[in-house]
């Protein structure tokens, strides 16, 4: 039986786990957004119901219900109920039946800038380009540069 030396057997290795890498990072493996914001938006919404974000951020959003008068602010915790999507509409995570409790300026920029908009017990689905999403990084099972809509209820802040 004939033995390969260690370091042949190490860079045998190295290239065997790079090249699992690669194949477990795939784009195919991930959901992502064939439509841009404007161009689901421009499919599927009534212009009447929508907003945009009243600065150049590309932040769009539908308040679904105002809520009460007490709205967060950035060093707010939020407990929430959501729901997130692409455009194709492939949901990538949700709450289901226990709403998650986040600090608000942990998160990311679209929702930093939507949940404000409502008071707690509201409701607003925010239309969220990549950049005030996750950008050019992969997370989780979101390939990079995706659009992303949200359905979020505000149920408390703390």
């Amino acid at each position: 039986m004939t033995t390969l030396p260690m370091r042949t057997t190490a860079s045998l290795f190295i290239l065997f786990a790079a090249f699992l890498t690669a194949l477990g990072c795939s784009s195919e493996d991930c959901l992502s957004s064939d439509a841009s914001i404007e161009e689901y938006l421009a499919d599927s919404i009534q212009a009447t119901e929508l907003f945009q974000d009243n600065t150049p951020t590309g932040l769009y959003y539908i308040i679904e219900e105002a809520g009460d008068g007490v709205q967060p602010t950035l060093s707010n915790s939020v407990t929430v109920h959501y729901t997130g999507m692409t455009t194709n509409g492939d949901i990538f995570d949700q709450t289901g039946s226990s709403p998650r409790t986040f600090v608000l300026d942990n998160l990311i920029r679209g929702w930093e800038l939507g949940i404000p908009l409502i008071g707690q017990g509201g409701r607003i689905r925010l239309f969220v380009p990549s950049s005030l999403a996750y950008g050019a990084s992969q997370a989780g099972d979101i390939c990079p540069n995706s659009d992303l809509i949200f359905d979020i209820e505000l149920v408390s802040v703390q």
